[in-house]
């Protein structure tokens, strides 16, 4: 009677009893395969006035570069299934040319083996204009605050008026008029406009009327740049 060898070996290095993914054992399944792969280079966009970065399809006001970089390279990753616990880790350096390049440490595991692979991602700068600041540019509008005084002292209304101000409220102006009968404030967003309105209003008492410039009917809908006058 022959007795068969049912021995579960390695078919690369031969090592008998060990773990296998399909024919070859973690050691030789990392070296022969593709465990982690990325681009060999990105673009990041960024807003030569405000700083703002383009990242998953829109501008995001500035922050932490290597978390942009981050999400845009492990966007087109790839990662082996069979690989376990793993991460990716983002480093900003530079190349013997003087290059940006990413240097991503990824480590995880294959069975018990613990892998760490490095790849060096080349990082493509491009210095453009966000929407916002587009079209602070062009003096964009879709709103006009008008801000006037009832007894004529409009500097202390005025202090009063942009201690409303956020940082949003701030980003979202394209021009400040100043004129005799008091000042107009230009937004680019007409919902920003109405907000910093309601918070007035709901502080103290004012005299708000709304009108439309250039104003024309379209499937029975106003259109037009939003006036607001605000008398305080």
């Amino acid at each position: 009677m022959v007795s068969l060898n049912t021995k579960r070996f390695c078919v690369s290095c031969g090592r008998e009893d060990v773990e296998l993914i399909g024919l070859l054992c973690p050691s030789c399944y990392s070296k022969r395969k593709e465990l982690f792969s990325v681009p060999r280079s990105i673009s990041i966009k960024t807003c030569k006035i405000c700083g703002s970065q383009w990242s998953s399809g829109k501008w995001m006001k500035a922050g932490d570069v290597e978390d942009t970089i981050y999400v845009e390279i492990m966007k087109h990753a790839s990662i082996d299934e069979n690989v376990k616990e793993y991460k990716a880790d983002v480093e900003l350096s530079k190349d013997k040319n003087g290059k940006d390049i990413a240097i991503v440490i990824f480590t995880g595991k294959i069975g018990n083996e613990n892998i760490s692979i490095r790849k060096d991602v080349y990082i493509n700068n491009e210095n453009s204009l966000c929407d916002s600041c587009m079209k602070k540019r062009g003096r964009f509008y879709d709103a006009i605050v008008q801000l006037r005084s009832k007894n004529g002292n409009l500097n202390e209304k005025r202090v009063f008026f942009e201690s409303f101000f956020s940082r949003e409220i701030v980003d979202n102006l394209s021009d400040v008029k100043i004129g005799k009968e008091g000042i107009d404030y230009y937004f680019i967003n007409r919902t920003i406009a109405k907000r910093l309105v309601s918070s007035i209003t709901s502080m103290m008492k004012v005299e708000v009327k709304e009108s439309f410039e250039g104003e024309s009917l379209k499937n029975g809908k106003r259109n037009g740049k939003l006036v607001i006058s605000l008398r305080i």
